[in-house]
């Protein structure tokens, strides 16, 4: 199943998901996979997240300004666009690596009442096989309690998922080849399962909002439109190394 209406802002406003959507080219997604690659290497060889590389690198901070990804946000939250976070995600091939089901927005309190979207761009394919994201469509319209487990192969940070019993026959696979995006909203229950395939599940998540948010736990990003005084921001485009990236987070 898939929902492709991606400009359609009513079908998303029912269902909270808009899927697939062409997004990089054959050579762009070269080039971000190869600096991916690079980052992982750093890592010795492994890694399933790091968090906010668009604070860091210039590459994530122009994926997250890709001109394609920013129009099919504006057609659903408007053409004044900030960046609050940006996530890479990976799961190693035939591991036990799983997503519980969560919502997003409850952990995002400092956005207020301002419309929040996530792109999540597929670096490889992104199949029921390598667990893609599930999502329960129309799950945005109410916030369930959380309860944070701490499950080892939880990938979430806090090992959160929610409380509430999940219908799993309600349930779509986001089913994406590399290079195309979804884009949900923060609301929305999703989760995944483990990866079952040869290969490396990756994702390049980034969210976005408008500067309607309280305040930011990050520097953001102004990707297009209004100004947000209120708010710090990124002075300029990073251009941090791989080394000194690491070296930052390490201090």
């Amino acid at each position: 199943m898939t929902i492709a209406a991606p400009f359609a802002a009513e079908v998303f406003a029912d269902t909270g998901i808009a899927f697939p959507i062409p997004v990089l080219s054959a050579g762009e997604l070269l080039e971000v996979r190869a600096e991916v690659a690079r980052l992982a290497a750093a890592h010795g060889g492994a890694m399933k997240s790091f968090d906010r590389a668009h604070l860091y690198f210039g590459w994530a901070y122009d994926l997250a300004l890709h001109p394609r990804v920013l129009d099919a946000v504006a057609s659903l939250i408007g053409d004044d666009i900030v960046v609050w976070g940006t996530l890479i995600l990976s799961k190693p091939p035939a591991d036990h690596a799983f997503i519980a089901w969560h919502q997003d927005g409850a952990y995002a309190d400092f956005l207020a009442d301002a419309p929040s979207v996530s792109a999540w761009i597929a670096l490889s394919d992104s199949t029921i096989e390598s667990g893609c994201m599930r999502v329960v469509p129309g799950s945005h319209r109410s916030k369930q309690q959380h309860r944070e487990r701490g499950d080892p192969h939880n990938i979430l940070s806090h090992g959160q998922e929610i409380e509430a019993v999940v219908d799993e026959a309600a349930a779509v696979d986001v089913e994406l080849r590399a290079g195309e995006m979804s884009l949900h909203h923060i609301d929305i229950i999703h989760g995944s399962n483990p990866n079952r395939a040869s290969w490396q599940r990756t994702g390049f998540i980034i969210r976005y909002t408008t500067p309607r948010m309280l305040r930011a736990p990050t520097p953001v990003l102004i990707a297009r439109g209004a100004p947000a005084p209120h708010l710090p921001t990124l002075p300029a485009r990073p251009a941090f190394s791989v080394e000194e990236a690491l070296a930052t987070l390490k201090r």
